[in-house]
Parts: structure tokens; C-alpha cells; sequence
């Protein structure tokens, strides 16, 4: 039994929303059974952008009932089921965060559509609910509002119900949240692992990657990857087989690499990089009048340094070397570099760390081509 959610929120900072609309529809994988739609008091404003695309005014939800009204509903449609939302670490995380200003903690297994749609539908374009429903035939009426959206994810669970033929991707798909202990398999895999800084990848047991991640501290963070009762954490867990490492030595180098391999390598689900990263910002001056140039950090040994490379006011990407005259020729240095897509992402996030000095030294390519022996 599933019991497929759809949210609308006020906005706002993260972890400060709530709820405005849900819909909730309980469903056998045939038939829906029972269902309950209400607007909500949040008991606080709405953001402008919501009202927009929603439709949902605070006059309309004036009159509303406020959650703790509805709560109990919410228990007894979700009791006995699968959650079910398109995006559902957004609607879990959103419920959690209602229930605990309750006093009460939200747990149930739960299954995103997004997920199993990559898994089942590969070849689509968009896995926005909209682009999907249009492309897969499924009505779509009431876009952005609970009862639209969720009767919509109903249908596409049918289509992705129909594609699973003896149901094993979609048992694969479902997130469990009981429970805080850690198996051995994981034991064994954080033993394995350094306090080091760098990227790290999680593939599954078809030698697929699911996952990217960087950190100053790469076994601290997998041990909180491998406890957390987070949809994303627990997904990564259910689907864990194995893990590559790959050390930078700086977090600088570990944040830009990890950008770059997100977007090439596409894994199956990622917690986004924190937005603050890449706020937009103006070209630093230093680029300007430099132009031609590398920024460098603390490399993967203690003799060698990592580099950022700049050719005409442009991010090409990073390398490492040991002795400046490893990189004192145009050849060299270019011999050294891992080029990257200077997306606005990468330009954002390089900008910041020039902004906020957060490189040990910055060299010309014409200091670095006259002399071999500069530091």
C-alpha cells in the first residue's frame, strides 16, 4: 500500500517553511482507497514567489485549519503504507519538520519518484513533474497545487509499477527509516577510510555510481552518511556496495572537482552543494589586471601544491606539482592541468575564493615561465 503526498510550503529560509497545502492519496497500486486535501494555516507569511506559482494567497488560507489540526490525519492515511512523493526528500523533510514542532517524530519508508523514474525511464529529458507528465501522456491539471501534483504522481507511479515487471527496482527504491544501528559492511568500509580531504563516489552493486560527495574529512562525513535517517543518506545506504576516494588535499580543489564530476558523471541522486557557494558576484579585480595566472593551495603531500589556472581572465581548471619547474613552460603547466567547464557554478565559486583570499599564493604565468626556481 503507497501513500502518495504532495506538499505546497510558504518558502522561505530552509528548515523555516510550512505547510500551505497537502494532498494525500491512499493507493493500492490499482485503485485509490482514501484521500485528503486541505489548504493550511502556516500561521506565517507566504512568500511572494509561492502566492505566484501557486496561486495560494495567506487570505486564502486564513480560515484554514492549522497542522496540528490535520496531524492526526496525516497519521492515519500514511499509517500502514509507503510514502510516496516526486521529490521526496523535499515533502519527507517538510513533514518531519511539522511533526517535531509537534513534539513528535515523522518515520515511514518512502519511495521518490524522481529515483525510480531515472531507474525505469532513462531516457528522458526532464524528471520535473511537469516535463515528465507531458511527456509520458499523464494529465496535469492544477500545476503546483497539491491535489494536482499528487494525483499526477499517482499516474506516474502506475506507468513505473507497469515498467518494474517483477517489482525489484521498486523494493530497491524504498528507503527505510527504522533503526540508527550501522551493518558491517559499513563498519568495515569507514575503517577503510582516512580523515583525508577530497571527493569521495558511492556505487551500487551493478558497479553504478549513485553519489558524489567531497569533505575536509571524508570518514567523518561517510559516517554520518551511513547513520543518517535523511531520504538521501538512507537511499545511498539501501544501494551501497562500494566507494572511491579521490584525495585533493584542499577543499578548494575537493569543492570544484566535485561540480565538475556531478555534472559530467550524473549520479543517480546528490545532495546539492551548499547555494551559499555560489552566489553571484562580480569579476574580482585581481582578474582583470592579472589575467594569466594560477592561485595555489596545500597540495596532497606536504611537497607538493595544488594550482587553479586562469588564461585570459577564464577558469581552464586545477593541477598539482612539486617544484616550479615542473609547470615553467606553456607545455609543462599545461601537461599538469585537468581542464574544467568554466559554467556560471564553477566562475561563482572561483570568484569567492579569490574574494575571500582563501589561496596561498598567486603567480603570473610570466613569473612562473621566467623563473623555475620561484617561492
Amino acid at each position: 500500500m503507497y501513500t502518495i503526498i504532495d506538499l505546497e510550503t510558504t518558502g522561505g529560509k530552509f528548515n523555516e517553511e510550512s505547510i500551505i497545502e497537502v494532498a494525500a492519496y491512499k493507493f493500492d497500486g490499482v485503485n485509490i482507497n482514501d484521500q485528503f486535501i486541505s489548504l493550511i494555516n502556516p500561521q506565517r507569511n507566504i512568500h511572494p514567489y509561492v502566492e505566484k506559482l501557486t496561486g495560494i494567497s495567506s487570505k486564502m488560507v486564513k480560515s484554514a485549519p492549522k497542522f496540528h489540526e490535520v496531524a492526526k490525519r496525516i497519521i492515519e492515511i500514511t499509517s500502514n503504507s509507503i510514502l510516496v512523493a516526486h521529490n521526496a526528500q523535499f515533502d519527507y523533510r517538510i513533514l518531519q519538520l511539522e511533526f517535531k514542532r509537534l513534539g513528535f517524530d515523522f518515520s515511514m519508508k518512502s519511495i521518490c519518484t524522481v529515483i525510480l523514474s531515472q531507474e525505469l525511464l532513462p531516457d528522458q529529458e526532464s524528471y520535473k513533474l511537469g516535463r515528465l507528465s507531458r511527456s509520458l501522456g499523464i494529465p496535469l491539471k492544477d500545476r503546483h497545487r497539491a491535489s494536482g501534483d499528487a494525483l499526477a504522481t499517482v499516474e506516474l507511479l502506475k506507468i513505473l509499477i507497469e515498467k518494474d515487471k517483477n517489482q525489484e527496482i521498486i523494493k530497491k527504491s524504498i528507503v527505510e527509516f527504522p533503526g540508527e544501528s550501522i551493518s558491517d559492511v559499513f563498519k568495515k568500509t569507514i575503517e577503510g577510510l582516512d580523515n583525508t580531504t577530497g571527493v569521495f563516489y558511492i556505487y551500487n552493486k551493478n558497479k553504478k555510481l549513485i553519489y558524489i560527495d567531497y569533505s575536509k574529512d571524508i570518514k567523518t562525513k561517510v559516517i554520518k552518511l551511513f547513520t543518517s535517517k535523511k531520504f538521501i543518506p538512507k537511499y545511498v545506504q539501501n544501494n551501497f556496495k562500494s566507494i572511491k576516494v579521490h584525495k585533493t588535499g584542499n577543499i578548494e580543489i575537493a569543492i570544484l572537482k566535485a561540480i565538475q564530476e556531478i555534472k559530467s558523471l550524473r549520479p543517480k541522486i546528490n545532495n546539492n552543494i551548499d547555494p551559499k557557494l555560489f552566489y553571484k558576484i562580480g569579476i574580482p579585480k585581481i582578474i582583470n589586471d592579472k589575467k594569466n595566472f594560477i592561485i595555489t593551495f596545500s597540495g596532497k603531500k606536504d611537497d607538493e601544491k595544488g594550482f587553479i589556472l586562469f588564461i585570459e581572465k577564464k577558469v581552464i581548471g586545477y593541477g598539482y606539482f612539486d617544484l616550479f619547474n615542473n609547470i615553467n613552460t606553456e607545455k609543462k603547466l599545461k601537461s599538469r592541468v585537468v581542464k574544467v567547464n568554466e559554467c556560471n557554478k564553477v566562475k561563482n565559486y572561483v570568484y569567492k575564493v579569490i574574494y575571500e583570499k582563501r589561496y596561498k599564493k598567486l603567480l603570473t604565468l610570466t613569473e612562473i615561465y621566467k623563473f623555475s626556481g620561484i617561492e
